[in-house]
């Protein structure tokens, strides 16, 4: 194997899907870093100018001689997503959007976004704290997710997600965690990160792809080849996964293109479930870009609207395709409701399901305490949210706060984390124990439908602002 697996446990704090706020590697041994943790507020926060990788040139015209315009203006074709109307293109040419605006058939020019859907380590190395857990223990006490939506009420009706295809659209994947390589399609892995393999570099340390896809499926039984009950078990311990990277993995940011691009190959390749466990939030009143010319332009509210056609595009697509998409519904703990110059990308779009986060509240001191707390950190809203999973959360004041996130596979290892990117996968988890059920006719629009009249109905009765259709229920999503 090229990694080694490290049997010391690591305890750490790292939150997804927020647009601005920095994920730290952090020594919580340290009162300073821990104070930090917990005080950080996850902010929804633009920065004033965007950069962008290249240009979106919108067409349904895929002709040689579209083909052949766009190399007149200056353009080099990158990709073509025939699917969803998007040559995705580099140029340096000054004017450009211009140019290629007057070309026959062309509906509009956008930069290529180069987006933060993930928080960028800060520091050199990873500071870890030990668990303090004997090497013949069981990681499964600490998965108190699988509790909170009686997984094993599913497993034990013989629902496992066997024959379901979940692809993980994220930051890469160990390829070699014994926890997930006996489900990982090597074959169709994949990365849409320019200089970077699907599959991460070797080393102990988070990683966010590897987390979310432990937490979705991985595999049932002790950890191959470490002896004793080693590992973790995920949602759907029986499903394939596939590895989408869309986002590097050492800064957690992504092309537009390259995360549109994801959702069609994940669609043209037989996904039954699509996990997104990122997001961004863009003004609708719009925004400046760098562009890779070095000039700074003004992309307008009609613009921003055409960023938001396209992304719908994509997931709509999927949707046809046969492939259910379940997003994270992103960390800043706002009212998406009340946020009416923001729109969240891709929790906002339709024909998807966009998940909030709960979690417990000192389980470490009381494993019997409530596990359905709406997480400190987690948008809501009745037009945003569709369900609710475990997250985890931080704000508990006792030193052993961070048994109240969520416990998973990272590269070389097991740890901690929390954010809404740990809600979704559960979400997903239970939607491949459903398309097993259900059988290869399974469309998307039946199993949300399964998920949410079978989701615990929490908070106000009906869908409600944290809780949306309810939080999911494996067992009784398979009865």
């Amino acid at each position: 194997m090229k990694k080694i697996i490290v049997f010391l446990v690591a305890g750490l704090f790292f939150s997804a899907c927020s647009n601005q706020f920095v994920e730290e590697d952090l020594d919580l041994q340290s009162q300073e870093s821990v104070n930090k943790v917990k005080t950080q507020k996850l902010s929804a926060a633009q920065s004033p100018t965007f950069k962008a990788s290249g240009y979106l040139i919108l067409s349904d015209d895929f002709s040689s001689q579209m083909e052949a315009e766009i190399g007149k203006a200056s353009g080099k074709i990158n990709r073509k997503l025939s699917e969803i109307g998007m040559y995705v293109v580099e140029s340096n040419e000054v004017g450009f959007i211009a140019k290629a605006k007057k070309i026959k058939g062309v509906s509009d020019v956008l930069p290529d976004l180069q987006l933060q859907w993930l928080e960028p380590k800060t520091t050199d190395e990873a500071q870890f704290v030990p668990m303090h857990i004997g090497s013949n223990e069981t990681f499964y006490a600490y998965q108190w997710g699988m509790d909170a939506i009686d997984a094993p009420g599913a497993w034990d009706q013989g629902f496992t997600g066997n024959g379901v295809k979940v692809f993980i659209l994220d930051s890469g994947i160990d390829a070699e965690h014994p926890d997930l390589a006996p489900n990982l399609n090597t074959s169709l892995s994949t990365s849409f990160v320019p200089g970077e393999d699907y599959n991460i570099q070797p080393g102990y340390y988070f990683n966010h792809g590897t987390h979310v896809a432990g937490i979705i499926a991985a595999a049932d039984g002790p950890a191959s080849g470490l002896g004793g009950d080693f590992g973790v078990i995920g949602v759907a311990p029986k499903a394939e996964i596939v590895a989408v990277k869309v986002l590097s993995e050492y800064t957690g940011s992504g092309s537009f293109s390259g995360i549109n691009a994801g959702v069609v190959y994940a669609a043209n390749n037989g996904a039954d479930v699509i996990n997104m466990s990122l997001g961004t939030s863009l003004p609708r009143n719009g925004f400046f870009v760098e562009l890779p010319d070095s000039s700074i332009v003004k992309v307008g509210a009609n613009e921003v609207a055409a960023y938001i056609n396209a992304s719908q595009k994509a997931i709509t697509y999927a949707y046809q395709m046969g492939s259910l998409v379940i997003v994270a519904a992103s960390n800043d703990g706002l009212d998406a409701n009340h946020t009416g110059n923001l729109v969240f990308i891709p929790a906002s779009l339709n024909h998807l399901m966009a998940v909030s986060a709960t979690a417990p509240y000192g389980y470490a001191y009381d494993t019997t305490t409530d596990l359905d707390v709406p997480a400190s950190y987690t948008n809501y809203g009745q037009s945003l949210i569709d369900i609710a999973a475990p997250g985890g959360d931080f704000d508990h004041p006792g030193d052993l706060w961070y048994y109240d996130m969520v416990f998973s596979t990272i590269s070389s290892g097991w740890g901690f984390s929390a954010g809404t990117s740990m809600a979704s996968p559960h979400a997903a988890g239970v939607a491949a124990l459903v398309f097993e059920k259900l059988g290869d006719d399974a469309k998307p629009a039946q199993v949300m439908t399964v998920l949410r009249q079978s989701a615990d109905d929490l908070g106000k009765p009906g869908k409600d602002a944290y809780f949306g259709n309810g939080r999911v229920n494996a067992a009784r999503a398979v009865q």
